[in-house]
């Protein structure tokens, strides 16, 4: 059914191939414009807290390809304050369907698409040139924690957007949590922030499971000696521990949801 739904959505959105090229290429160009910016400062100082330029690119890289697969399905979650206040969340409740599975399939976001693209090939420019060899388990690593990272921002977002529920607004939340993840661990490692923001994004807002900790281990800057080693592979338990948070919120706020009648 998610399927046959996301398909619907996806004609539909189809129908308007102009503004789907038109989304690619400024994406495409915002993306290229942030690597330039970093290009810029690292070539003033050659690293940033021990991180190299491709390091930096593979973070981003790796940050970039998990975000395009939550913003190309999920990113309209989002929104869920405009579907309340307008009351067409109303049609989610009337129909014999589960109102997430409506919500998650009511569209495609195209602009993941060209995200999907720059960051695959800002992943693979940037192994090509550290010259990584990772073996099968390691593929398999990256794989998995693309998947995780794409899941945990659909938890976070779902948390934070069912507070419209008790408030009708959430989109400040939505919006100052992806104003960590986007300008901060998006394109910056962690040495650069003191303890308390490694803590806020680690335990509070853990966006840093989306691309720091596995780039960690996938560059080899951390070790089973290290003491923090294992969050390198807290990813999906990260993801899990969202979903079911995002889910609770949901669920709670559902129960107490009162139509606005407009």
């Amino acid at each position: 059914m998610y399927l046959k739904l996301l398909h619907i959505a996806l004609k539909s959105m189809l129908q308007f191939r102009a503004d789907f090229l038109i989304g690619v290429v400024g994406v495409i160009g915002q993306n290229g414009a942030n690597l330039l910016a970093i290009g810029v400062i690292l070539g003033r100082f050659t690293d940033l807290a021990g991180w190299t330029i491709w390091e930096i690119v593979f973070l981003y890289g790796l940050w970039m390809t998990a975000n395009s697969l939550y913003s190309l399905l999920f990113y309209h979650v989002t929104f869920l304050e405009e579907y309340i206040i307008d009351g067409s969340f109303d049609r989610f409740l009337i129909r014999p369907l589960s109102p997430f599975l409506q919500l998650l399939t009511v569209e495609v976001n195209f602009n993941g698409v060209s995200d999907v693209i720059f960051g695959l090939t800002a992943l693979l420019l940037a192994i090509t040139n550290l010259k990584l060899d990772f073996n099968p388990l390691q593929w398999l690593y990256l794989v998995c924690m693309l998947v995780s990272a794409a899941l945990l921002e659909l938890g976070l977002t779902l948390a934070l957007s069912s507070v419209a529920f008790w408030t009708s607004r959430s989109e400040a939340l939505v919006s100052t949590a992806n104003q960590v993840n986007w300008n901060m661990t998006q394109q910056y490692p962690l040495e650069m922030f003191g303890r308390g923001f490694r803590v806020l994004v680690t335990c509070l807002i853990p966006v840093a499971f989306i691309n720091y900790y596995p780039a960690r281990y996938l560059l080899g800057k951390t070790a089973p000696g290290d003491p923090w080693f294992f969050l390198s592979f807290m990813s999906p338990v990260a993801a899990l521990a969202m979903l079911a948070i995002g889910g609770w919120v949901w669920r709670a706020g559902i129960r107490r949801y009162n139509s606005t009648g407009s």
